[in-house]
Protein backbone atom coordinates (compact mmCIF):
# COMPACT_ATOMS: atom_id res chain seq x y z
CA UNK A 1 0.00 0.00 0.00
CA UNK A 2 2.92 2.45 0.70
CA UNK A 3 4.77 1.80 -2.15
CA UNK A 4 1.66 2.60 -4.02
CA UNK A 5 0.72 5.69 -2.62
CA UNK A 6 4.45 6.11 -2.87
CA UNK A 7 3.97 5.58 -6.88
CA UNK A 8 0.94 7.54 -7.06
CA UNK A 9 2.73 10.38 -5.81
CA UNK A 10 5.57 10.29 -7.93
CA UNK A 11 3.35 10.13 -10.81
CA UNK A 12 2.08 13.08 -10.11
CA UNK A 13 5.32 14.90 -10.09
CA UNK A 14 6.54 13.66 -13.70
CA UNK A 15 3.30 14.50 -15.16
CA UNK A 16 3.83 18.14 -13.30
CA UNK A 17 7.30 18.63 -13.66
CA UNK A 18 8.72 16.61 -16.44
CA UNK A 19 5.21 15.50 -18.75
CA UNK A 20 3.46 18.69 -18.98
CA UNK A 21 5.93 21.13 -17.86
CA UNK A 22 3.56 23.19 -15.38
CA UNK A 23 6.48 24.16 -13.07
CA UNK A 24 10.11 24.14 -13.46
CA UNK A 25 11.82 21.97 -11.04
CA UNK A 26 14.36 23.93 -8.72
CA UNK A 27 16.52 22.84 -5.57
CA UNK A 28 14.06 24.08 -3.34
CA UNK A 29 11.49 22.63 -4.97
CA UNK A 30 12.78 19.15 -4.93
CA UNK A 31 13.84 19.65 -1.32
CA UNK A 32 10.05 20.42 -0.56
CA UNK A 33 8.69 17.62 -2.42
CA UNK A 34 11.15 15.38 -1.14
CA UNK A 35 10.34 15.97 2.96
CA UNK A 36 6.26 16.48 1.78
CA UNK A 37 6.36 13.04 0.25
CA UNK A 38 6.90 10.94 3.18
CA UNK A 39 4.34 13.34 5.48
CA UNK A 40 1.33 13.08 2.66
CA UNK A 41 2.27 9.62 2.54
CA UNK A 42 1.81 9.09 6.27
CA UNK A 43 -1.36 10.98 6.44
CA UNK A 44 -2.65 9.58 3.77
CA UNK A 45 -2.07 6.16 5.35
CA UNK A 46 -3.64 6.50 8.25
CA UNK A 47 -6.53 8.44 7.07
CA UNK A 48 -7.29 5.78 4.74
CA UNK A 49 -7.11 2.83 7.71
CA UNK A 50 -8.95 4.93 9.99
CA UNK A 51 -11.51 6.42 7.84
CA UNK A 52 -11.73 4.72 5.09
CA UNK A 53 -11.02 0.87 6.17
CA UNK A 54 -10.48 -1.84 3.65
CA UNK A 55 -10.76 -5.82 4.41
CA UNK A 56 -9.22 -8.88 2.54
CA UNK A 57 -11.61 -11.00 4.38
CA UNK A 58 -15.27 -10.38 2.73
CA UNK A 59 -17.15 -13.89 2.38
CA UNK A 60 -20.21 -14.42 1.52
CA UNK A 61 -22.10 -17.32 3.60
CA UNK A 62 -25.12 -19.26 3.46
CA UNK A 63 -27.33 -21.09 5.39
CA UNK A 64 -26.71 -24.57 5.92
CA UNK A 65 -29.40 -26.98 7.60
CA UNK A 66 -27.74 -30.25 9.09
CA UNK A 67 -30.05 -32.96 8.37
CA UNK A 68 -30.23 -34.97 11.46
CA UNK A 69 -33.51 -38.00 11.37
CA UNK A 70 -36.12 -37.27 14.64
CA UNK A 71 -36.39 -40.90 15.24
CA UNK A 72 -35.70 -41.69 19.20
CA UNK A 73 -34.77 -45.27 17.86
CA UNK A 74 -32.48 -46.04 14.91
CA UNK A 75 -34.06 -46.69 11.56
CA UNK A 76 -33.21 -48.22 8.02
CA UNK A 77 -32.57 -46.04 5.10
CA UNK A 78 -35.83 -47.25 2.76
CA UNK A 79 -35.39 -44.93 -0.66
CA UNK A 80 -33.49 -41.75 -0.85
CA UNK A 81 -35.77 -39.70 -3.32
CA UNK A 82 -33.36 -36.74 -3.13
CA UNK A 83 -30.49 -36.19 -5.76
CA UNK A 84 -27.59 -34.62 -5.29
CA UNK A 85 -27.41 -30.45 -5.95
CA UNK A 86 -30.95 -31.02 -7.77
CA UNK A 87 -33.65 -28.07 -6.35
CA UNK A 88 -36.13 -29.19 -4.29
CA UNK A 89 -38.97 -27.29 -2.81
CA UNK A 90 -39.62 -27.25 1.59
CA UNK A 91 -41.49 -30.49 2.20
CA UNK A 92 -40.27 -32.44 -0.37
CA UNK A 93 -38.72 -36.11 0.87
CA UNK A 94 -35.34 -36.58 0.79
CA UNK A 95 -35.11 -39.78 2.03
CA UNK A 96 -37.62 -42.56 3.97
CA UNK A 97 -36.51 -45.27 7.16
CA UNK A 98 -38.38 -48.34 6.51
CA UNK A 99 -41.59 -47.72 8.51
CA UNK A 100 -42.20 -50.81 9.92
CA UNK A 101 -41.06 -51.13 13.27
CA UNK A 102 -42.39 -48.05 13.74
CA UNK A 103 -45.67 -48.84 12.84
CA UNK A 104 -45.77 -52.16 15.02
CA UNK A 105 -44.89 -49.89 17.65
CA UNK A 106 -47.92 -47.37 16.90
CA UNK A 107 -50.33 -50.81 17.15
CA UNK A 108 -49.12 -52.06 19.92
CA UNK A 109 -49.60 -48.94 21.93
CA UNK A 110 -53.09 -48.83 19.83
CA UNK A 111 -54.30 -51.77 21.57
CA UNK A 112 -52.64 -50.96 24.81
CA UNK A 113 -55.00 -47.98 24.77
CA UNK A 114 -57.93 -49.13 24.30
CA UNK A 115 -57.52 -51.74 27.01
CA UNK A 116 -56.54 -49.26 29.44
CA UNK A 117 -59.59 -47.36 28.61
CA UNK A 118 -61.29 -50.54 29.13
CA UNK A 119 -59.23 -50.66 32.24
CA UNK A 120 -61.30 -47.17 33.78
CA UNK A 121 -64.82 -49.20 33.94
CA UNK A 122 -63.18 -52.45 35.93
CA UNK A 123 -61.72 -49.77 38.01
CA UNK A 124 -65.08 -48.16 38.59
CA UNK A 125 -66.53 -51.36 39.38
CA UNK A 126 -64.15 -52.30 41.81
CA UNK A 127 -64.25 -49.16 43.60
CA UNK A 128 -68.31 -50.17 43.91
CA UNK A 129 -67.03 -53.31 45.42
CA UNK A 130 -65.22 -52.35 47.50
CA UNK A 131 -67.38 -49.72 48.80
CA UNK A 132 -70.03 -52.87 49.22
CA UNK A 133 -67.98 -54.33 51.13
CA UNK A 134 -67.00 -51.75 53.61
CA UNK A 135 -71.22 -51.55 54.15
CA UNK A 136 -70.71 -54.91 54.16
CA UNK A 137 -68.38 -55.62 57.19
CA UNK A 138 -69.46 -52.27 58.94
CA UNK A 139 -72.76 -54.38 59.10
CA UNK A 140 -70.76 -57.28 60.45
CA UNK A 141 -69.26 -55.56 62.80
CA UNK A 142 -72.41 -53.70 64.17
CA UNK A 143 -74.01 -56.91 64.17
CA UNK A 144 -70.79 -58.41 66.60
CA UNK A 145 -70.78 -55.51 68.63
CA UNK A 146 -74.39 -55.56 69.48
CA UNK A 147 -73.89 -59.53 70.43
CA UNK A 148 -71.12 -58.61 72.59
CA UNK A 149 -73.46 -56.36 74.52
CA UNK A 150 -76.07 -58.65 74.94
CA UNK A 151 -73.41 -61.47 76.49
CA UNK A 152 -71.95 -58.85 78.64
CA UNK A 153 -75.45 -58.27 80.11
CA UNK A 154 -75.94 -62.16 80.50
CA UNK A 155 -72.45 -62.10 81.95
CA UNK A 156 -73.33 -59.69 84.44
CA UNK A 157 -76.61 -61.60 85.40
CA UNK A 158 -74.92 -64.97 85.31
CA UNK A 159 -76.77 -66.39 82.53
CA UNK A 160 -73.57 -67.28 80.55
CA UNK A 161 -70.54 -68.58 81.27
CA UNK A 162 -67.20 -66.38 80.85
CA UNK A 163 -66.08 -68.45 77.68
CA UNK A 164 -68.98 -67.15 75.96
CA UNK A 165 -68.31 -63.32 76.66
CA UNK A 166 -64.60 -63.86 75.66
CA UNK A 167 -65.76 -65.68 71.98
CA UNK A 168 -67.90 -62.61 71.62
CA UNK A 169 -65.34 -60.40 72.57
CA UNK A 170 -62.79 -61.65 69.63
CA UNK A 171 -65.64 -61.77 66.95
CA UNK A 172 -66.33 -57.97 67.55
CA UNK A 173 -62.92 -57.63 67.56
CA UNK A 174 -62.40 -59.40 64.06
CA UNK A 175 -64.99 -57.58 62.78
CA UNK A 176 -63.55 -54.49 63.76
CA UNK A 177 -60.44 -55.10 61.03
CA UNK A 178 -62.92 -56.33 58.70
CA UNK A 179 -64.36 -53.41 58.39
CA UNK A 180 -60.28 -52.00 58.44
CA UNK A 181 -59.28 -53.49 55.69
CA UNK A 182 -62.49 -53.57 53.67
CA UNK A 183 -61.90 -49.42 53.99
CA UNK A 184 -58.03 -49.39 53.04
CA UNK A 185 -59.50 -51.57 49.99
CA UNK A 186 -61.95 -49.18 49.07
CA UNK A 187 -59.39 -46.30 49.88
CA UNK A 188 -57.37 -48.29 47.07
CA UNK A 189 -59.72 -48.57 44.23
CA UNK A 190 -60.93 -44.72 44.46
CA UNK A 191 -57.32 -43.91 44.22
CA UNK A 192 -56.79 -46.41 41.48
CA UNK A 193 -60.23 -44.67 39.43
CA UNK A 194 -59.61 -41.29 40.55
CA UNK A 195 -56.25 -40.87 39.67
CA UNK A 196 -56.73 -38.89 36.69
CA UNK A 197 -54.80 -35.80 34.23
CA UNK A 198 -57.09 -33.58 33.11
CA UNK A 199 -59.90 -35.94 31.76
CA UNK A 200 -57.70 -39.19 31.13
CA UNK A 201 -56.79 -41.78 34.06
CA UNK A 202 -53.42 -41.90 34.45
CA UNK A 203 -52.84 -45.24 32.93
CA UNK A 204 -54.47 -44.13 29.79
CA UNK A 205 -52.75 -40.97 29.57
CA UNK A 206 -49.40 -42.66 29.88
CA UNK A 207 -50.17 -44.98 26.94
CA UNK A 208 -51.61 -42.26 24.65
CA UNK A 209 -48.57 -39.92 25.82
CA UNK A 210 -46.50 -43.53 24.58
CA UNK A 211 -48.93 -43.79 21.50
CA UNK A 212 -47.97 -40.24 20.05
CA UNK A 213 -44.42 -40.50 20.55
CA UNK A 214 -44.68 -43.63 18.28
CA UNK A 215 -46.83 -41.92 16.10
CA UNK A 216 -44.14 -39.02 16.07
CA UNK A 217 -41.41 -41.71 14.87
CA UNK A 218 -43.77 -43.19 12.13
CA UNK A 219 -44.20 -39.71 10.65
CA UNK A 220 -40.63 -38.39 11.23
CA UNK A 221 -39.20 -41.63 9.29
CA UNK A 222 -40.23 -39.67 6.59
CA UNK A 223 -37.43 -37.11 6.36
CA UNK A 224 -38.14 -33.82 4.58
CA UNK A 225 -36.63 -30.66 3.08
CA UNK A 226 -36.54 -28.08 6.03
CA UNK A 227 -36.41 -25.06 3.13
CA UNK A 228 -36.44 -24.55 -0.10
CA UNK A 229 -32.83 -25.40 -1.43
CA UNK A 230 -30.94 -28.47 -2.55
CA UNK A 231 -29.13 -31.51 -0.95
CA UNK A 232 -25.16 -32.07 -0.91
CA UNK A 233 -22.80 -34.84 -0.25
CA UNK A 234 -25.67 -37.00 -0.32
CA UNK A 235 -23.54 -40.46 0.30
CA UNK A 236 -27.02 -42.29 1.77
CA UNK A 237 -27.63 -45.20 0.70
CA UNK A 238 -30.54 -47.66 0.97
CA UNK A 239 -29.65 -49.97 3.89
CA UNK A 240 -27.80 -47.81 5.73
CA UNK A 241 -28.87 -47.46 9.49
CA UNK A 242 -29.70 -43.62 10.89
CA UNK A 243 -30.32 -42.38 13.91
CA UNK A 244 -30.71 -39.34 15.73
CA UNK A 245 -27.30 -39.42 17.17
CA UNK A 246 -25.62 -37.49 13.73
CA UNK A 247 -26.17 -35.63 10.84
CA UNK A 248 -26.74 -38.03 7.99
CA UNK A 249 -26.57 -34.67 5.22
CA UNK A 250 -25.76 -31.08 4.73
CA UNK A 251 -28.50 -29.19 3.07
CA UNK A 252 -28.22 -25.83 1.29
CA UNK A 253 -31.21 -23.72 1.82
CA UNK A 254 -32.07 -21.18 -0.95
CA UNK A 255 -31.01 -17.37 -0.19
CA UNK A 256 -34.23 -14.87 0.93
CA UNK A 257 -34.31 -11.62 -0.58
CA UNK A 258 -33.00 -10.57 3.48
CA UNK A 259 -29.94 -12.45 2.43
CA UNK A 260 -29.39 -11.72 -1.19
CA UNK A 261 -26.14 -10.52 -2.14
CA UNK A 262 -24.96 -9.68 1.11
CA UNK A 263 -21.18 -10.13 2.30
CA UNK A 264 -19.59 -10.10 5.17
CA UNK A 265 -15.97 -8.20 5.61
CA UNK A 266 -14.30 -8.28 9.05
CA UNK A 267 -12.19 -5.43 10.37
CA UNK A 268 -9.47 -5.23 12.53
CA UNK A 269 -11.00 -3.37 16.31
CA UNK A 270 -9.35 0.01 15.21
CA UNK A 271 -10.90 1.31 12.01
CA UNK A 272 -14.67 -0.81 12.95
CA UNK A 273 -15.33 1.81 15.52
CA UNK A 274 -15.34 4.21 12.43
CA UNK A 275 -18.12 1.65 10.60
CA UNK A 276 -21.71 3.37 10.76
CA UNK A 277 -24.27 1.77 9.22
CA UNK A 278 -25.49 3.13 5.48
CA UNK A 279 -22.18 4.02 4.65
CA UNK A 280 -20.83 3.34 0.99
CA UNK A 281 -18.95 0.44 0.25
CA UNK A 282 -17.24 -1.44 -2.36
CA UNK A 283 -16.06 -5.17 -2.77
CA UNK A 284 -14.03 -6.74 -5.74
CA UNK A 285 -14.42 -10.53 -6.27
CA UNK A 286 -11.22 -12.54 -7.92
CA UNK A 287 -14.43 -14.67 -10.03
CA UNK A 288 -15.03 -11.02 -11.29
CA UNK A 289 -11.86 -9.61 -11.82
CA UNK A 290 -11.58 -6.00 -13.34
CA UNK A 291 -15.09 -5.36 -11.73
CA UNK A 292 -16.35 -3.20 -8.46
CA UNK A 293 -19.44 -3.97 -6.77
CA UNK A 294 -20.81 -0.86 -4.98
CA UNK A 295 -23.27 -1.46 -1.89
CA UNK A 296 -23.95 -0.16 1.75
CA UNK A 297 -23.15 -1.20 5.14
CA UNK A 298 -26.35 -2.81 6.90
CA UNK A 299 -25.10 -3.78 10.27
CA UNK A 300 -22.10 -3.89 12.21
CA UNK A 301 -21.82 -6.87 14.44
CA UNK A 302 -20.52 -6.31 18.09
CA UNK A 303 -18.93 -9.86 18.96
CA UNK A 304 -15.73 -11.94 17.88
CA UNK A 305 -15.26 -15.49 19.25
CA UNK A 306 -12.57 -14.09 21.47
CA UNK A 307 -14.93 -12.92 23.01
CA UNK A 308 -17.08 -16.11 24.13
CA UNK A 309 -16.48 -18.16 27.11
CA UNK A 310 -17.91 -21.74 27.28
CA UNK A 311 -18.99 -23.57 30.38
CA UNK A 312 -16.46 -26.02 30.87
CA UNK A 313 -14.00 -27.27 33.80
CA UNK A 314 -11.19 -25.17 32.97
CA UNK A 315 -10.29 -21.60 33.24
CA UNK A 316 -10.61 -19.59 30.48
CA UNK A 317 -7.68 -19.54 28.33
CA UNK A 318 -6.36 -16.17 26.78
CA UNK A 319 -5.58 -16.05 22.81
CA UNK A 320 -2.91 -14.13 21.01
CA UNK A 321 -4.05 -10.32 22.14
CA UNK A 322 -4.81 -8.16 19.52
CA UNK A 323 -6.21 -10.49 16.79
CA UNK A 324 -9.89 -9.83 17.40
CA UNK A 325 -11.62 -9.04 14.00
CA UNK A 326 -15.49 -7.91 14.00
CA UNK A 327 -17.68 -8.51 10.95
CA UNK A 328 -19.72 -5.79 8.94
CA UNK A 329 -22.80 -6.97 6.69
CA UNK A 330 -22.59 -5.15 2.98
CA UNK A 331 -25.30 -5.72 0.87
CA UNK A 332 -24.27 -5.27 -2.83
CA UNK A 333 -26.34 -3.01 -5.10
CA UNK A 334 -27.86 -5.39 -8.52
CA UNK A 335 -27.18 -8.46 -6.47
CA UNK A 336 -29.72 -10.16 -8.36
CA UNK A 337 -27.55 -10.18 -11.66
CA UNK A 338 -24.98 -11.39 -9.62
CA UNK A 339 -23.79 -15.50 -9.20
CA UNK A 340 -22.23 -15.22 -5.56
CA UNK A 341 -21.51 -18.83 -4.54
CA UNK A 342 -21.17 -19.54 -0.29
CA UNK A 343 -17.84 -19.13 0.23
CA UNK A 344 -16.82 -16.83 -2.36
CA UNK A 345 -13.64 -14.28 -1.02
CA UNK A 346 -12.75 -11.25 -1.84
CA UNK A 347 -11.71 -7.23 -0.40
CA UNK A 348 -14.29 -4.61 0.88
CA UNK A 349 -13.45 -1.10 1.58
CA UNK A 350 -15.85 1.38 3.76
CA UNK A 351 -16.24 5.30 2.69
CA UNK A 352 -16.65 7.59 5.39
CA UNK A 353 -17.10 11.39 4.62
CA UNK A 354 -14.04 12.15 6.40
CA UNK A 355 -10.88 13.41 3.97
CA UNK A 356 -12.15 13.05 1.21
CA UNK A 357 -8.58 12.68 -0.84
CA UNK A 358 -7.74 9.62 1.08
CA UNK A 359 -11.16 7.61 0.20
CA UNK A 360 -10.22 9.11 -3.61
CA UNK A 361 -7.18 6.98 -3.08
CA UNK A 362 -8.51 4.04 -0.99
CA UNK A 363 -10.94 3.79 -4.62
CA UNK A 364 -8.01 3.88 -6.80
CA UNK A 365 -6.13 0.92 -4.79
CA UNK A 366 -10.01 -1.26 -4.74
CA UNK A 367 -9.72 -0.66 -8.81
CA UNK A 368 -5.90 -1.75 -9.32
CA UNK A 369 -6.76 -5.01 -6.72
CA UNK A 370 -9.67 -6.19 -8.95
CA UNK A 371 -7.26 -5.23 -12.35
CA UNK A 372 -4.99 -7.81 -10.65
CA UNK A 373 -7.49 -10.39 -9.85
CA UNK A 374 -7.09 -10.76 -14.08
CA UNK A 375 -3.47 -12.52 -13.23
CA UNK A 376 -5.59 -14.84 -10.41
CA UNK A 377 -8.59 -15.39 -12.83
CA UNK A 378 -6.19 -16.66 -15.91
CA UNK A 379 -3.37 -18.55 -14.00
Amino acid sequence: MMAAIFGLYMLIIWLIFAKFKLIRLTLPIAITLAAVGPLFAFFILVSMNNYHPSSTDARVFQRIVQIIPHITTPGRVQEILAQPNTPIRKGDVIFRIDPQSFQFEVERLQAALAAAQQNVPQLKSSLDQASAGVEKATAQFDLAKADLQRQQDLFTKQVVAQAALDRAQRNAETAGQVVAEARAAEDRARLAYQSNIGNDNTAVAQVRQQLAAAKYNLDESVVRAPCDGHAVNLQLVPGAVVSAAASVLPFVCDRDESNLGVVVATFMQGPYLQIKPGEYAEVVFPMYPGRVFPGKVITTIDMASEGQLTASGLFPGVGNPGNARFAVRIRLDDAEQLRLPAGTQGDAAIYSGNVQIAGIIRMALMRMTSWTNYLYFTS
